[in-house]
C-alpha cells in the first residue's frame, strides 16, 4: 500500500517501501509504517488480513483510529517517545479491527530520522490474542482448581519425593487438626499409624517409581491422636524421568468403616438370633419339665426341712438358667414384654446378686417399706438390672459398693423426664467407679457404643429399649472419678389393680378339664401332673389337628373343655395360633392359654389379639400355671 504525498522525503521512502513490500507481505507479523502525524504509509498483507481494512480505508485512517480506547493514552505516550528518538520494545496494546473485534498485539517500534528530523515510525507486531486467551483460560482454570482444592471435602495433599508436605487443603487441615505452619515441618510418615508404617513406606516408593494411579487404604493419626481411616489414590508427577512430587486425593472413611462394622455386627447378630431363638425354645422346653417337676416336689414336701431347702436352691438355679435363655433371645427379633404384676424389691435384689456373686463388689439395698408393685416382664427387667450390675462391676475393678435404692414418686405434667404424669417406682443404682464423661453419657444408650474395647455396646442399648417398652425410662448421671448413678423409672400398678390381682391370683380353680397341646411328651406329662395337683383333670394332644378332634368330641358329648393350654410352635403340625383360630370357629367361647419357649414371640405379648385368654411362658412353675388358669377361669370374658 502506498500513499501519495508532496514531501520529497516521503517520495524516497515510498520507493524503498515498494522495494521490500513483496518480501514483507509474506511475513506473519503485522507491520505498519506511519508518519509523525500518524498517517499510514505502509501496511503488510498480514496487517490487512488481521484488521480487515481496504486500501481506500487505510488511506483515510490514522494510527489512533485502530487503537482501542483503553490503550490510546499509553499509545500516544509511546508515540511521543518514538518521535523523541526512543526505541520501544515489547510494547503490548490492543488494535480494533474493521468489524470491531479486539486484537491484542505485542511488538517493537523504531523511528526513522532524516537530517535529524523524524520522518516515519515502523512497528512490527505479533498477534498474541490467542496466547492472551490461553493465559486467561489457564488463570481461570487455575482459579477453578484452586477453588476446588480449597473447598473440596476430600482430603488433598501434595508431597515432595522426600516425604515432606508441599501443599494440603483446608479439609485436610481440619481432619487432622494441624495448622498450615505445623504442616511445613511434617513428613507423610509423621502422620501414618505405627501399624501401617511398613506398608505405607513400600507404597510410597512404588508410587514414586511408576507412572500410574495407585489405590491407597490406610490409617493416619490426627494431631490429637485420633485414628483416621482413609482411602483414595496417589500418583507421582515426573520431570525428565524423575519424580518431583506425589499428589493424593483421600476420603475420610472412619465413619463409613464404623457403619460397615456395625452392619457386619448386625448381620452376625441376625444369624445368631435365628440360632438363639431355636436354642432358647428347645432349652425352655427342657426347663419346663425340670422346673415343673421341681415345683411339684416343693409343693408336696414339708417346709423347713433339708429337702425343701435343697429343692428351693435347685429351683433358684433353674430360674437363673431361664434368665440365660432370655439373654439369648436378646439377639432374636421381637421381645415385646409379657407383663405381670410383680414385687420389684425381690426381683431387683436377686438380679443384682446373681452377676456379682463372688466379686469384690459390696451391695447395699435401700427400699421403701411400702414400695409399690409394677406390671413388668420379669425376665426383661432382670436383664436390665443385671446389665447395670455388670457395668458397675467393670467400673470398680478393685472393689467398691453398689448402692441400690427404690422409692415411690409421683411425676407431674411437664416433668423433667418427659414421661407422662403419674405414679412411678424410681430405682437407682449408684457405684463408686471411675465415672462417665459428658461426651460418653450422650452416646451411652446408642447401639454398639462401648467404652470398653471388648464390649459389644448392646447392654445399655437393650436396657433402654426394654424400659421404653415398659413405658418407663433409664437415665444416667455421672461426674468423672466420682462414680455413676443409673435411674430406672417404672410405672406403678394402680392400687385397685394390685388388690384385684392379689385377690384373683390368691384363689384356685374349682376343678375343670384342661386340654394340653404340646409336641413334647415330657411337657405333656409334667403339665398333666401339675394340673392334677391343682385339682383339674386333663387330656393331651400332640398337635392342632388332634386338639380340634378332641375338642369337637367334647362339645358333641356336652362336656366342653374349660380351657386349652397350647404350645405355639408344633414342628410339622398345626401350631397354637392357627389352632386357636379354628377353635373359636368351633366354639366362640373357647378359652386358650398360649405357651411357648419363644418368649419373644409377639403372640405372647399381645395374646388377646389372637383370641387367647392368657399366656404362660415356658418354663413355668406350678404357681405361674395356677395364676394363668385363675385369670382364664375366674374372670368373665
Amino acid at each position: 500500500m502506498s500513499k501519495t504525498t508532496d514531501h520529497p522525503a516521503n517520495t524516497a521512502l515510498l520507493e524503498k517501501v515498494d522495494l521490500y513490500s513483496s518480501m514483507l507481505d509474506s511475513c506473519n507479523d503485522l507491520i505498519h509504517r506511519v508518519t509523525p502525524e500518524g498517517r499510514f504509509v505502509y501496511v503488510n498483507q498480514a496487517w490487512r488480513d488481521a484488521l480487515g481494512y481496504s486500501e481506500q480505508e487505510i488511506q483515510e485512517l490514522e494510527l489512533m483510529d485502530i487503537v482501542d480506547k483503553s490503550c490510546r493514552i499509553n499509545c500516544q505516550s509511546i508515540f511521543d517517545d518514538l518521535i523523541s528518538g526512543k526505541n520501544i520494545d515489547h510494547n503490548e496494546t490492543v488494535f480494533i479491527t474493521r468489524d470491531g473485534e479486539k486484537i491484542t498485539v505485542e511488538g517493537r517500534c523504531r523511528t526513522t530520522f532524516e537530517n535529524g528530523r523524524p520522518v516515519a515510525m515502523t512497528g512490527i507486531f505479533r498477534d498474541i490474542s490467542e496466547r492472551i486467551k490461553n493465559n486467561i483460560a489457564l488463570r481461570e482454570s487455575e482459579n477453578r482448581f484452586r477453588t476446588l482444592f480449597e473447598n473440596s471435602s476430600d482430603l488433598m495433599q501434595i508431597v515432595a519425593s522426600n516425604g515432606h508436605f508441599l501443599h494440603v487443603n483446608p479439609a485436610w487441615l481440619k481432619a487432622f487438626n494441624y495448622s498450615p505452619a505445623e504442616v511445613k515441618d511434617l513428613t507423610i510418615f509423621d502422620i501414618i499409624a505405627d501399624d501401617c508404617q511398613g506398608h505405607c513406606q513400600d507404597t510410597f516408593q512404588q508410587v514414586l517409581s511408576e507412572d500410574k494411579v495407585h489405590e491407597i487404604d490406610t490409617t493416619f493419626i490426627a494431631k490429637n491422636g485420633d485414628r483416621i481411616e482413609i482411602e483414595g489414590n496417589a500418583t507421582a508427577i515426573f520431570k525428565d524421568g524423575q519424580p518431583i512430587y506425589t499428589q493424593c486425593l483421600f476420603r475420610d472413611v472412619t465413619e463409613k468403616r464404623k457403619l460397615e462394622k456395625e452392619l457386619h455386627k448386625r448381620q452376625k447378630l441376625e444369624s445368631i438370633g435365628v440360632f438363639a431363638g431355636g436354642l432358647a425354645h428347645d432349652f425352655n422346653n427342657l426347663l419346663t419339665a425340670v422346673l415343673g417337676n421341681i415345683s411339684l416336689a416343693r409343693a408336696t414336701t414339708k417346709t423347713n426341712t433339708a429337702l425343701a431347702d435343697r429343692l428351693k436352691k435347685i429351683e433358684t438355679a433353674t430360674l437363673r438358667a431361664k434368665g440365660l435363655t432370655q439373654q439369648l433371645l436378646t439377639f432374636a427379633k421381637g421381645g415385646a414384654p409379657i407383663k405381670k404384676l410383680s414385687g420389684i424389691a425381690d426381683l431387683v435384689r436377686d438380679s443384682v446378686d446373681f452377676p456379682l456373686r463372688g466379686s469384690k463388689i459390696k451391695r447395699a439395698y435401700r427400699f421403701a417399706p411400702d414400695l409399690w408393685s409394677a406390671e413388668v416382664d420379669e425376665d426383661q427387667l432382670s436383664q436390665v438390672i443385671q446389665n447395670l450390675a455388670i457395668n458397675a462391676g467393670h467400673a470398680m475393678p478393685d472393689g467398691g459398693c453398689l448402692t441400690v435404692s427404690g422409692k415411690n414418686i409421683t411425676l407431674a405434667d411437664n416433668n423433667h423426664t418427659g414421661l407422662n404424669a403419674g405414679q412411678f417406682l424410681l430405682l437407682t443404682f449408684s457405684d463408686q467407679g471411675h465415672g462417665i464423661s459428658r461426651q460418653e453419657q450422650e452416646k451411652i444408650f446408642d447401639p454398639y457404643f462401648s467404652s470398653k474395647e471388648t464390649g459389644s455396646g448392646l447392654g445399655l442399648a437393650v436396657a433402654y429399649a426394654i424400659m421404653k417398652k415398659h413405658d418407663g425410662l433409664i437415665t444416667v448421671d455421672s461426674v468423672p472419678d466420682m462414680g455413676a448413678t443409673f435411674s430406672l423409672y417404672l410405672p406403678a400398678a394402680p392400687e385397685q389393680q394390685n388388690r384385684e390381682d392379689q385377690e384373683l391370683y390368691g384363689r384356685s380353680g374349682d376343678g375343670g378339664t384342661i386340654l394340653i397341646m404340646d409336641d413334647e411328651d415330657i411337657i405333656r406329662e409334667v403339665a398333666a401332673e401339675m394340673l392334677n395337683y391343682l385339682g383339674y383333670t386333663s387330656r393331651s394332644a400332640e398337635n392342632g389337628e388332634q386338639t380340634l378332634t378332641l375338642y369337637q368330641e367334647a362339645l358333641d358329648n356336652g362336656k366342653p373343655f374349660d380351657a386349652v393350654l397350647m404350645d405355639l410352635t408344633i414342628p410339622g403340625g398345626m401350631g397354637g395360633r392357627e389352632t386357636m383360630a379354628k377353635l373359636l370357629e368351633l366354639d366362640p367361647n373357647a378359652r386358650g392359654i398360649a405357651s411357648s419357649g419363644y418368649a419373644n414371640d409377639p403372640i405372647m405379648a399381645h395374646f388377646a389379639d389372637y383370641g387367647f385368654s392368657a399366656v404362660v411362658p415356658k418354663p413355668y412353675r406350678l404357681e405361674e400355671l395356677r395364676k394363668s388358669l385363675a385369670q382364664v377361669l375366674l374372670t368373665d370374658r
